[in-house]
């Protein structure tokens, strides 16, 4: 039984096929490893974190020297506990020698797994990657995989991120298979993981924060449920948005108060982590490209958040090395209030690349599109420039 085990995982993870190239991840990867010797690799399901790994493995050739396990391989659950995952691990030794690499994924249901990562970091005789979202170790380098950006076709980026569906042409197949795709991350990362008791309330919290845009405080998200006649406690909703957290469904976003130098931690707006799970529990009936963008600065390492400049509010604040970036989006079709936003955003000192994203700056009729050194771009050009 063992054995058949470690032939299974072997054979799944080396005939992968990847449709894409991941050398920037991958050499993010082998740097990462090379350093801290342990790294885990997070995102939504789906997002190819799979294919990462057979790509790193295949351009290091150590196939032959990777002990892989997939605990959703293991369909008999014959690895309940650190005791049953030695005596594979052993045979594995026994047959193939010591590993160079050691790949968990999904293995959170494995009872003791962190403290058996633990004792295998601490030989100093392996290199560790840990995949999947449930498992959260202190201290160790983590990797959010992003697969896909926007495109050329703002239409197209907002069925989002998932590599299978980027590829289809159809959109009612596009649907049909993201409606799919929804259900299975919310049971298998969310249902299965944590004690969601009342699944039709999880749904009813996740609808909330799909139509909202404030930034808002826990009880504050608490009144307006039950303003909506949604009748759920507060330490119950903690822990349904803390599920959706560590699943990378959503992703917290605090602002930033950039007079005060400090940043608003008792608020935030939840962003979805991929904009077409959004656009299933909104039917369409928000602006996605607050979330398209948040995403996109997200996967350029960017650490992003709103800000505030005194009574003035804007979209985002993002950060990389001694790069900044503020950026205001402005749905507005009048010139004169994109300028106007455009002067808001001057206020900021001159060492700040700064941005108004409008939809389309054809219909605006303008002659330049520069305000005080703010830039007037669209969303594509915007991405090209960060």
């Amino acid at each position: 039984m063992y054995r058949e085990l470690l032939d299974k995982n072997l054979k799944f993870i080396s005939q992968q096929k990847c449709y894409r190239s991941y050398d920037t991840q991958t050499n993010s990867l082998t740097e990462l490893l090379n350093e801290k010797k342990i790294v885990t690799i997070s995102w939504l399901r789906h997002s190819w974190k799979t294919k990462l790994i057979y790509s790193l493995l295949s351009k290091t050739q150590n196939f032959s020297s990777t002990f892989y396990y997939n605990s959703e391989l293991d369909t008999l659950g014959v690895i309940q506990n650190g005791d049953d995952f030695i005596i594979l691990f052993d045979l594995y030794v026994r047959i193939h020698g010591i590993p160079k690499i050691i790949v968990l994924q999904n293995t959170n249901n494995i009872v003791g797994i962190k403290s058996l990562i633990s004792r295998f970091f601490k030989t100093k005789k392996y290199k560790i990657i840990v995949v999947g979202n449930n498992i959260k170790i202190e201290s160790v380098p983590d990797i959010e995989l992003f697969p896909l950006g926007i495109t050329e076709s703002i239409e197209k980026s907002f069925y989002g991120w998932i590599p299978e569906v980027r590829v289809i042409p159809d959109f009612e197949y596009k649907d049909f298979l993201l409606t799919a795709l929804k259900h299975d991350i919310i049971s298998r990362d969310i249902l299965e993981s944590y004690s969601i008791k009342n699944i039709a309330l999880f749904y009813k919290v996740i609808w909330y924060l799909a139509q909202s845009r404030e930034y808002q405080s826990l009880r504050e998200i608490h009144r307006n449920l039950k303003a909506h006649h949604i009748d759920i406690s507060l330490l119950t909703l903690i822990d349904y948005i803390n599920a959706a957290l560590n699943t990378k469904f959503l992703s917290k976003c605090h602002r930033y108060d950039i007079k005060n130098s400090n940043t608003i931690s008792s608020k935030a707006q939840y962003f979805f982590g991929d904009v077409w799970l959004r656009k299933s529990f909104t039917h369409e009936s928000i602006d996605l490209t607050e979330n398209l963008l948040y995403i996109e600065l997200l996967s350029k390492w960017y650490s992003v958040s709103g800000w505030i400049n005194g009574k003035f509010t804007f979209d985002f604040y993002a950060q990389k090395d001694n790069k900044i970036l503020a950026i205001h989006l402005d749905n507005s079709w009048e010139k004169w209030e994109i300028r106007k936003s455009a002067r808001k955003l001057a206020k900021l000192w001159d060492k700040i690349d700064k941005y108004v994203v409008v939809t389309n700056k054809n219909s605006l009729t303008m002659r330049k599109f520069e305000e005080s050194w703010v830039q007037i771009v669209e969303l594509l050009e915007l991405v090209e420039k960060i």
